[in-house]
């Protein structure tokens, strides 16, 4: 959808100290190989920091920086992949009673690693279609605790502990969302979810996830070129519609904000095919020292970017995000203006 009068007006994180890779590999938690693959050198990974406080953080800083004051968060979208802190409750709701209006619009989203991007679009439409709203919040936070994930050995993906937000306005802000689309693909849910038979809920220490088991069991049903084509034509295609409803194409933007899928995949699942050989471009290097945060990757990167000083008025970010579903999100911003945080990380 091409988009008028939405902007990004504030963004915020919350991250765990990082380990060292190396030291995951000498201690034998992660694979030498993997590593090597990967190209990962650190993950953030916390000690006592609950998924729900770490999103509190993060929303504290994004609504901070956009100068809104809690009443005017009239809508809270919190996207989380595994667990939000508590079974049978509404995270979204300890969100809208730390950070926002009493009378907000609160939701979680649950769309995989793309659910940081859908909450963002969720949110957009909700300013549409409510022109008296100031402000939303979008807030995305994971936390990946042993034994019922092992960050470093159940997928080919190194998972991350953190928090990350941004707020969105219908009226300014440091950077204007110019276009958004969202592609899906069923066919490829089964990858996520493999040969396993659902069944009744199980505590957390039950039976660890392991991803690459169901990646296996689907890919005994489904031959593995016609996977990777789904993948392709998906990121393909929503990168390639918000593009062209910016009326920009893949050589006018100036950053890439990736997924952290780790080097091999990210180059093989987004680079690829989107034509993009330069990394420097992108959030790359940022993202090997962090680690795959869920659903907030697109917004800690967004924020790292600006934060980093180097986004520069009239500058054009492309942010793509890919989650299990599956579902694919191109957004395209075009920088405004240099925000006061911008250099100045705190």
């Amino acid at each position: 959808m091409r988009w008028t009068n939405l902007y990004v007006c504030g963004t915020g994180t919350w991250l765990p100290k990082p380990v060292a890779v190396d030291d995951a590999v000498r201690d034998g938690r992660y694979p030498a190989e993997s590593a090597q693959r990967s190209a990962q050198t650190h993950v953030t990974v916390a000690t006592d920091e609950q998924a729900p406080d770490m999103a509190v953080r993060a929303a504290r800083q994004a609504v901070a920086r956009s100068a809104r004051a809690a009443g005017d968060i009239a809508a809270v979208f919190h996207a989380v992949v595994l667990h939000a802190g508590l079974d049978v409750w509404n995270a979204a709701s300890y969100l809208q009673r730390h950070v926002a209006a009493r009378n907000a619009f609160v939701a979680e989203i649950r769309s995989g690693s793309n659910g940081g991007l859908v909450a963002v679009e969720a949110a957009a439409a909700y300013l549409l279609a409510h022109p008296e709203a100031p402000a939303a919040l979008v807030t995305a936070a994971d936390r990946w605790p042993e034994p019922y994930f092992d960050r470093w050995r159940c997928d080919r993906i190194v998972y991350a502990d953190g928090a990350a937000a941004i707020t969105l306005s219908r009226h300014d802000g440091f950077a204007e969302i110019l276009a958004m689309a969202t592609h899906t693909d069923a066919e490829l849910e089964g990858m996520h979810r493999g040969t396993e038979p659902f069944g009744a809920y199980g505590t957390a220490t039950a039976a660890a996830i392991n991803l690459d088991d169901r990646h296996r069991g689907f890919l005994a049903e489904t031959a593995r070129e016609e996977i990777w084509r789904r993948l392709d034509l998906g990121v393909r295609g929503a990168c390639e519609q918000a593009l062209a409803e910016a009326g920009l194409t893949g050589a006018d933007i100036d950053h890439v904000v990736l997924p952290h899928f780790g080097l091999w995949l990210t180059r093989r699942q987004i680079l690829q095919p989107l034509g993009v050989t330069d990394l420097t471009r992108t959030t790359w290097d940022f993202s090997r020292q962090v680690g795959h945060l869920g659903a907030g990757d697109q917004l800690a990167g967004l924020n790292h970017l600006t934060e980093s000083g180097v986004l520069r008025p009239g500058a054009h970010v492309l942010l793509v995000g890919a989650g299990a579903g599956f579902t694919w999100t191109g957004a395209v911003l075009r920088i405004r203006n240099t925000p006061a945080w911008s250099g100045q990380p705190v």
